[in-house]
C-alpha cells in the first residue's frame, strides 16, 4: 500500500525497554525502526503473516519446544548416568 503523505511518529521507552528492542532487530537482521514500522503495520492489519513479528513469535515458540526438550533430555541422561555408574 502506498501513501502520498507520510507522518513521522516518534514516542521514548525507557533504556531497559530500548535495549531488548535493539537486541531484538539485531537478531532480525532489521534496525530498530524498520522493526517498529513491522509491528506497528501488523498491528494494524497493513501487513499479513510472514512479517517479522510473525517470525519473532514462531521462534519464540520454537525455543520453548527446544528448552523443554532439552530439560527431559538432561534428565534422561542424568539417569542413565546413574544407572550406568550402578554397574
Amino acid at each position: 500500500m502506498k501513501y502520498l503523505v507520510r507522518k513521522q511518529v516518534k514516542f521514548y521507552l525507557e533504556p531497559e525497554l530500548y535495549a531488548k528492542l535493539k537486541r531484538l532487530a539485531e537478531e532480525q537482521g532489521v534496525s530498530v525502526p524498520q522493526l517498529v514500522k513491522s509491528l506497528v503495520l501488523e498491528y494494524l492489519g497493513e501487513i499479513g503473516d510472514g512479517d517479522i513479528a510473525s517470525k519473532v513469535r514462531e521462534l519464540e515458540e520454537k525455543y520453548e519446544q527446544l528448552a523443554k526438550e532439552l530439560g527431559r533430555m538432561e534428565k534422561d541422561l542424568a539417569l542413565l548416568m546413574k544407572r550406568c555408574s550402578k554397574t
